[in-house]
Order: C-alpha cells, then structure tokens, then sequence
C-alpha cells in the first residue's frame, strides 16, 4: 500500500484556466471548488493536499509579466492560510498542508497561525516548509535580493526550531480549568522561550492553547543542503526526481539523512510529483503523447515562464534549438536541474520542453492499467513511500485522474479504503 496526495502548483489562483475545466460554474475567487476537489480527493483515499503558494507576479521570463498574467501562472492568487478552514469544514481525514515561507513569515506569527489552524481540525493540519528563493518576492519583503541559497535553510532550521518551541512553550498539563479553585491555567508550566539566535529573536510564550499534537511538517528539499534539512526535520518529503533509479538514489539519501540527524528513516515518507493523465484506451494515449509533442507557443512560454521564475534565469534569453549552456541558480537548484534533465545531455531547450510535454520525466499518460503500472513497479523498485498527483483542482482534471485511476490502485491494493481516526500523523505512519 502506498500513500497518495495531490499537490496544487499554481496555489490558490484561477483553477483549470486554459482548460476544458475552466469556470464550469465555479468563482475561482470562492472557496467552493477546492471544497468540492476535497471532498473528491478524501473518497478517494488520499492522504493530503498540498497548496503551493508565491509572493509575487513574476516578470522574469522576457523581463515583463505579460506570459504570467496571460496564462495566470503564479497571479494572482490569495493566501493558502486563508483557505484552510473551508477546506476543514469539508473534511474530515485529509491532510490539508499551506505553504509557510520560512524566509519571511515571522516565527510567532507563523506558530501562533498555525496552531489555531490544528485546533480547528481533526489533527488533520500540515505545514509546507519553504525557503523562497525568488528575488522578486525578497523586493516585496524589504530586501534587495534574496539571501544566499544555503544560508536560507540555516534560516529555515532556525525557524522551524523556535515554532516547535513556541509550541512546546505550554506544558501538556498547564491548562487545569479548575472553576472551584479559580485557576484556569498553571502559570508555572508556561514559559518563555527567549530566543536570541542569528536569524530571530523571540521571547515568547505563544499565547495560544496547547496544542494536542503538532502539524505536519512537509518539506521539499533537493540541494544536498535541502536534502539534509528534509531529513532532518520533514514528516513528508516532497520529491522531484528522474526515473526509477533517481528515484531511488533520492529517497536513500532523505533515509540517510534522516539516519544521521538520529530519526527514524521509516517516519520520513518520501512522494514523488507525478502529473498523470487517465485515458480511455492505450491507443488514446499514445496519441496524446504525439500531440503533445507538437509545442505550442503557449506550452513553450508557459513552461518557460515557469521555469524562468523559479531558477531567476530568463529562458527567453535562449535560443530554443541550440542546447542550454551550464546554468547556476542561487533560487530552486533541484527545480533546475530537474527542468534540464528532462531530456537527454545536450539536448536542445526544445526537446526539454517537448520531452516534458510528451508524457516523460514528471509527467505520465496512459490508460487506468497502464499508470497504476508504473506506480506499483515503480514504488516496488524505489522501496516507497508514495506520491503526489499534481495538477489543477477544476472538476475535469480533478475526476479524469481519480474517478479511473481510484478503482484500478483498490483492485491491487495500492490505496487505502479508510481512514483511522488519529489524524494526517497517524495516517502516514498506517504504512
């Protein structure tokens, strides 16, 4: 049995635009349609939703956001946080993981955030650990650039470490609620931190409730420094990696890292993003892959417009049919590199974009059978632990995934029929 998730990468932003699911009947401004995708991800057994978020509109790609406001790529969007509680109120097992920059959010603010966000669900919160890396998002924040690359997740495990101890800044039984002796709390038994590090300084204590357990902690880390910050401290790793056997060379080394901070390997779930798409008959989705071959200069500036605010590089610079020179980025390293070795070394930038498009690398088409295939044969090769669907939230992509694909990973016992009843922690460690 493995576990499953679905990761929303364009956040909470104008869902199924440019698709037959665009607007069929929903406000992309209401909450309504990731209510009803919830619904359909928690009956399908999933384990958690995953809402990427950014903090700005991106002009990298050819200096302007004109592609990025043309394909509402990134923009606009509103703050995954906000969204959380309608997501609560129409679940009751799924996960449900916002993304928190480490780089910016203030970490009171986040922890007491948070914290609240778990006391209104059934233990089902997580939290997606990000180190921003875009320069513009750094602009909106005070800062002329973004810090350097590792010195973000130095930040980052500051971070993390004074939320888990503004969380913890509350003894388990400080809370008595005695009426006859007039004490609702020992005072005694809340603390403050006094926090006085490189990055923070934070007295505390959080002046929230306990919490009964924490979140979730999700991290994607693909740098050898990201890598050992995941294993370090992720419940879930969120992974991008080529084929079976990168796969499993990066699943061992979240394992190994885990290992050496002193964890338990097997407490740190490794998914890896895949954008399947379910079709009808394996003659369908033989041509399905031929026609997304054919690029389109909107599939050739979406995915570069992508790539090109997430690496800081503007990929207009480069001549689609010559191969791309050695690219440094001080932003997403492993989103990089996982961009250029979508292809074959030396391939030009359009077969990289044309091996994307085709069904390749992160991406899989085929029949119900075909792709519950690659998942069994795959996660069987890798040693687990999952993966996280990605893709919009709109009806049509949302069912032409899971209403197929559901029943086919139940037939081989891939997917879990139930739900226990101890929350999204409890869940991960089912299996």
């Amino acid at each position: 049995m493995l576990h499953f998730g679905w990761f929303v990468g364009h956040g909470f932003g104008v869902q199924g635009w440019g698709t037959p699911g665009y607007a069929l009947g929903y406000d992309w401004k209401k909450p309504a349609i990731y209510q009803d995708a919830v619904r359909a991800f928690e009956r399908s057994g999933l384990d958690l939703f995953i809402i990427e978020d950014s903090l700005t509109v991106p002009d990298t790609y050819g200096g302007t956001a004109q592609v990025s406001l043309a394909h509402a790529s990134f923009a606009p969007k509103h703050d995954p946080l906000a969204l959380v509680p309608f997501l609560f109120s129409a679940t009751e097992h799924l996960g449900i993981v916002p993304t928190v920059s480490a780089s910016f959010y203030p970490p009171f603010t986040a922890a007491r955030l948070l914290a609240t966000l778990q006391h209104f669900s059934n233990g089902q919160l997580g939290w997606n650990v990000v180190t921003s890396g875009s320069d513009l998002a750094a602009q909106n924040y005070g800062l002329d650039q973004q810090i350097e690359h590792d010195t973000r997740y130095e930040k980052a495990e500051e971070f993390v470490d004074v939320v888990r101890r503004l969380w913890r800044s509350w003894e388990p039984d400080a809370v008595l609620e005695d009426v006859d002796a007039g004490v609702f709390a020992d005072y005694t038994k809340v603390h403050a931190i006094h926090h006085w590090g490189e990055f923070f300084k934070v007295r505390g204590p959080l002046n929230t409730a306990p919490l009964p357990e924490e979140p979730v902690l999700v991290q994607a880390g693909a740098s050898p420094r990201g890598k050992a910050f995941a294993g370090g401290h992720a419940d879930v790793a969120i992974a991008l990696a080529r084929g079976a056997d990168g796969m499993k060379a990066y699943r061992d080394s979240i394992r190994e890292e885990a290992a050496n901070a002193g964890r338990n390997p097997d407490d740190v779930k490794v998914l890896f993003v895949l954008k399947p798409t379910v079709t009808g008959s394996a003659a369908e989705a033989e041509e399905l892959k031929e026609q997304r071959k054919e690029l389109t200069q909107r599939d050739i500036d979406s995915q570069l417009n992508s790539i090109s605010y997430l690496s800081v590089i503007d990929f207009k610079e480069f001549d689609l049919d010559e191969p791309l020179p050695e690219l440094r980025t001080n932003s997403n390293q492993g989103t990089l590199e996982h961009f250029v070795r979508a292809a074959p070394p030396g391939s030009t930038l359009r077969q990289i974009l044309q091996a994307r498009s085709g069904g390749a690398g992160d991406s899989i088409v085929g029949t119900a059978g075909q792709v519950a295939d690659y998942l069994q044969e795959t996660a069987e090769y890798v040693g687990g632990d999952g993966f996280l669907f990605s893709g919009f939230v709109d009806p049509v992509t949302v069912h032409g995934v899971l209403d197929r694909l559901t029943p086919e990973l139940r037939h081989r016992g891939l997917l879990r029929s139930s739900y226990g009843d101890g929350g999204l922690r409890a869940n991960l460690l089912d299996f």
